[in-house]
């Protein structure tokens, strides 16, 4: 409701101060828009009053296109911005990821009016999540005898495919090994039951990663960015919002010596998972687009591989579902050594063989390279789970799946690629994303550059 207020000159000329309330600041302070409006020295003093009331009408008409703001928490705002743009707009990976931020956002902000959540709140906010102790990751869970009771009439197989893991994993936790605090989450969610009663945890005190966090600012900047669409926020305060800096995990590697050790130990494992790692070595791909790539895309006479879709996992979507890629720059074609193709050949001649003995169950109906038992879609967590097994079967280090990925880039920049060379095999959308990404790699192969050359002139001058 605009108000307004009568003023008169020294010069006895009268003038009126209509002002309206616009939201609120990133302070918190209440934003107010005026406007001064005079009438005409000829008109009667109801021509004048009927003027008057127009015009502060017409300012406030104004001021609210300009974003007036409503009394919904954040929460409900939050609902809104799933129901309305998220669900229907974004790709079902990123949907996850934004809902996996909300429990704790909502916690902190959702009681709050969303026009009147300033720059202090969302501050507090994400310096509370860089404290120690927030992040569960590390966290490890051992079964308590309560989990074989709570299993009664549940089986392992059902348990792992409700949780999203194998039935290996299922059967190592409950004969007493440790599960990760995810794991052990999901496991008593199932079961609707407490993760203190079914597990003993053992905490890792960690804080959340920098960009876990700036996941969280991210969904928060999302949720208001939403509102002020809706005309229900009138500022959005996290772009001013400064994310505490952590350490920098580094990350896990393969050595070149450990690389190749690595391959000829795979000489004695299946040819499922040969293959699996073998080609995760030499291409650098994600796990998804390794799962999901088809017989289809492989060229035995060029000897390339067409990278075109991904195999994800989602429970909201049924559990192993096929879905595009990243970015554009994420479909492209890699030439591969020969010994890839030759194990290649071999895993297809033994799909064969298992496909003419299954004939009816085969269910391999998407053509996937990485396939289960009965041709099914290969479970995301297998490749890991078995990875893990063997590493420290043979003693040799663990890096997981993502780390064949970061060793087969610092092996092309060691080998002498550019950053372009580097930023199109591995599918980033620009050579600057590789940069920032591996910066520290190329620095370190550009100083050894330089000291090849130093000890080249040096010599020359000797």
């Amino acid at each position: 409701m605009a108000t307004i207020t009568r003023r008169e000159g020294k010069n006895g000329a009268v003038s009126y101060l209509i002002r309206c309330s616009v939201g609120y600041d990133v302070t918190g302070r209440q934003k107010v828009r005026s406007m001064t409006w005079k009438p005409e020295p000829k008109w009667s003093e109801a021509k004048t009053a009927k003027e008057l009331e127009r015009a502060a009408v017409l300012f406030e008409e104004k001021c609210n296109a300009e974003g007036k703001v409503s009394a919904v928490k954040f929460q409900e705002l939050g609902r809104l911005f799933f129901e309305e743009y998220a669900e229907k707009k974004l790709r079902p990976q990123s949907v996850h990821r934004l809902r996996a931020c909300e429990e704790r956002t909502y916690q902190a902000l959702g009681h709050l009016r969303a026009d009147r959540i300033n720059l202090r709140h969302i501050q507090k906010f994400i310096d509370n999540l860089a404290e120690p102790g927030i992040s569960r990751r590390g966290d490890s869970a051992v079964a308590r005898p309560a989990l074989l009771e709570w299993m009664e009439g549940r089986t392992q197989k059902s348990l792992a495919e409700e949780i999203g893991v194998s039935q290996t994993m299922v059967s190592e936790i409950l004969h007493g090994d440790s599960a990760s605090y995810q794991t052990a989450e999901k496991i008593a969610r199932a079961l609707g039951s407490p993760v203190s009663e079914l597990f003993t945890v053992k905490r890792a005190n960690r804080r959340l990663a920098p960009k876990t966090i700036r996941h969280y600012l991210s969904f928060v900047s999302d949720v208001l960015d939403f509102g002020i669409r809706m005309g229900m926020v009138s500022v959005n305060p996290c772009p001013n919002v400064v994310i505490p800096t952590g350490k920098k995990a580094e990350k896990k590697i393969l050595s070149l010596e450990e690389a190749q050790a690595f391959l000829d130990s795979l000489e004695q494992a299946p040819t499922k998972y040969r293959a699996f790692f073998t080609l995760a070595l030499f291409s650098g791909l994600r796990r998804g687009e390794l799962l999901g790539l088809r017989w289809s895309d492989v060229s035995f006479e060029d000897n390339t591989i067409c990278v075109s879709q991904s195999s994800l996992y989602l429970k909201e979507k049924g559990g192993q579902y096929i879905d595009d890629l990243k970015s554009r720059s994420s479909y492209r074609t890699l030439k591969l050594p020969q010994e890839v193709f030759h194990i290649l050949r071999q895993l297809r001649a033994e799909q064969t063989e298992d496909r003419m003995k299954l004939g009816d169950r085969w269910k391999n109906d998407g053509d996937l390279i990485f396939v289960g038992t009965e041709g099914k879609p290969l479970c995301n967590t297998a490749p890991y789970n078995w990875l893990k097994r063997f590493c420290a079967e043979t003693g040799q280090s663990f890096v997981g799946i993502h780390g064949f990925r970061h060793t087969n880039s610092s092996l092309l920049i060691v080998a002498g690629a550019d950053p372009a060379t580097v930023s199109k095999s591995l599918g980033h959308s620009s050579p600057a994303v590789t940069m920032s990404i591996y910066s520290h790699s190329f620095q370190a192969e550009q100083a050894r550059k330089s000291e090849a050359v130093g000890e080249l002139l040096k010599s020359k001058k000797a």
